[in-house]
């Protein structure tokens, strides 16, 4: 399309009304959620790892200016449909705002953005931008829970590779001890960094060089499995490169570099092997020429008042009430102080917590609870809140198991720790909210979510009990199950609180 014509369409797409109720909607979203997206940029200010971010929506802003000259010739046809999911949304920013679970707002946040189009200009501008779209969701900083598995893999392909060197190794946990000295495959080991950055560029790279469905699926697939394999034998090369120059060097600062380096050779080689596949040629993209139709200014004005539900809402619902519904008091006479604080979880910004010792025989046994008030904005699940202080133990292995108690099974989460030093100790954990005991944080997240959004009085906890053992680790889980035997009626005791559910705010109601 010549400059000028382009020019003039432009001119009338600023006039089109579809176009103006786009923009009204971006302006209320914004207005809206702007403490969601702020919080998006603060973690792409503070982690290396979705530093990332900063480049997603000028990317995405790239590829929909790519598609100018479609965009000019399609029809705009506002909606409804869009209200639906829309208001999904909605609700699921609103529950997780509830329980200040980020990651879930932010992606609610991003999600939005293509309903908005879809509601204000039809569904065939949304799928001309579909993957513009889509590709926003590498600005949402999640992949955490990714970082435990990639420990486990790049410490099995370390492991292999050493045996495959004729390098005696010995693997426990994430600790591998070779004849020259000790490693730990840390969480910056994991090469989650390197997973997420190759995912992005990969996925991007696949939507600008192929057409085919298929062949998009099978790079996103290669820059998955490339990035895991990488980083095993990075982890790998620098165990070797200490192991042959007796740790003079690939630790420290060498770590990092090799790392860096290794990752930018990685991008290359990746891109290098995509490009014998490129298509050389795009196909023409179907337009729809059908004038504009529909009524945008009653499809944006819906859409705005669906964004200002979760604004209007805190100010409908009466006042949470700020009673405590856990009761510690008896559980903590039971307990001896303990002070040893690194063996214990670390759990920040709990509204009341308990750290002691049970006496079984001549076993210590270390409890610790945190409990989360209803009211406050601090959240139970949290990267912060650690069931073992990671600077002190690692994992060796971990499951999930059912125990039967005499009058109820409960969920807990093992998990098999080492310290530097090779102690060993086996911990339980898991989560609470009333009654209700489960080894998923997420299910109770999930009912605190429910509880303080319907107004009912709910609340989330934490516990955990561990014990020292050297060599028997039946043994240990034996003397962790008697205790729980024997103790569990007060932890019951204490998470409940009022064995009843009532409405928060009939709690706080006086005559």
């Amino acid at each position: 399309m010549p400059r000028s014509s382009l020019h003039n369409t432009f001119s009338l797409l600023a006039t089109n009304p579809h176009v103006l109720g786009l923009f009204a909607l971006l302006l209320a979203w914004l207005l809206c959620f702007w403490p969601t997206l702020h919080s998006m940029v603060e973690i792409w200010q503070r982690s290396d790892t979705y530093a990332h971010g900063f480049l997603i929506f000028p990317i995405s802003l790239f590829l929909i200016w790519r598609k100018r000259t479609q965009l000019a010739e399609t029809g705009l046809n506002s909606s409804n449909l869009a209200l639906l999911p829309l208001l999904l949304l909605i609700l699921g920013w609103f529950f997780a705002d509830a329980v200040a679970v980020n990651v879930f707002k932010q992606l609610s946040v991003v999600l939005m953005l293509p309903m908005l189009v879809w509601l204000s200009c039809g569904w065939n501008i949304l799928r001309l931008l579909l993957f513009p779209f889509a590709y926003l969701i590498f600005a949402v900083p999640m992949g955490d829970g990714l970082v435990a598995p990639m420990q486990n893999i790049t410490a099995d392909i370390t492991v292999y590779a050493l045996q495959l060197s004729n390098i005696p190794v010995f693997r426990d946990g994430l600790y591998l001890a070779t004849p020259t000295g000790m490693f730990l495959v840390a969480e910056a080991c994991s090469g989650v960094r390197y997973l997420i950055a190759s995912f992005a560029l990969g996925t991007l790279y696949a939507y600008l060089n192929y057409q085919s469905r298929l062949k998009q699926l099978l790079f996103c697939l290669f820059a998955i499995v490339l990035p895991i394999l990488a980083n095993g034998i990075r982890a790998y090369g620098i165990v070797l490169v200490a192991h042959l120059t007796d740790m003079q060097h690939a630790v420290g600062v060498d770590h990092l570099i090799y790392g860096w380096l290794f990752f930018g050779l990685l991008m290359f080689f990746m891109f290098y092997i995509g490009s014998f596949w490129a298509d050389s040629t795009r196909e023409p993209f179907e337009v729809n020429h059908a004038s504009s139709s529909g009524a945008p200014a009653r499809s944006s004005l819906f859409g705005i008042l669906i964004l200002l539900l979760p604004t209007a809402a805190p100010h409908l619902l009466p006042p949470l009430s700020s009673t405590a519904v856990y009761d510690v008091k008896a559980l903590a006479m039971l307990l001896e102080p303990d002070e040893h604080p690194q063996h214990q979880p670390a759990f920040m910004h709990s509204s009341d917590h308990l750290s002691g010792i049970w006496v079984l025989g001549e076993s210590p046994i270390l409890f610790y609870a945190a409990f989360y008030q209803h009211t406050d904005q601090q959240k139970l699940v949290s990267w912060h809140n650690q069931p073992y202080q990671r600077n002190h133990w690692t994992p060796a292995s971990q499951r999930k198991q059912q125990l039967l108690l005499p009058d109820k099974t409960l969920g807990i989460q093992e998990v098999d720790l080492r310290a530097t030093d090779g102690r060993k100790r086996l911990l339980w954990y898991w989560y609470g909210s009333g009654d209700f005991f489960s080894a998923n944080p997420y299910l109770i997240t999930a009912m605190q979510a429910v509880g303080k959004v319907f107004h009912i009085s709910q609340h989330g906890s934490f516990f955990a009990i561990s014990i020292n053992y050297d060599v028997d680790i039946n043994q240990a889980r034996s003397q962790l199950t008697s205790l729980l035997e024997q103790k569990f009626p007060l932890l019951r005791q204490a998470n409940a609180g009022t064995t009843t559910p009532q409405l928060m705010t009939a709690q706080e109601r006086k005559p």
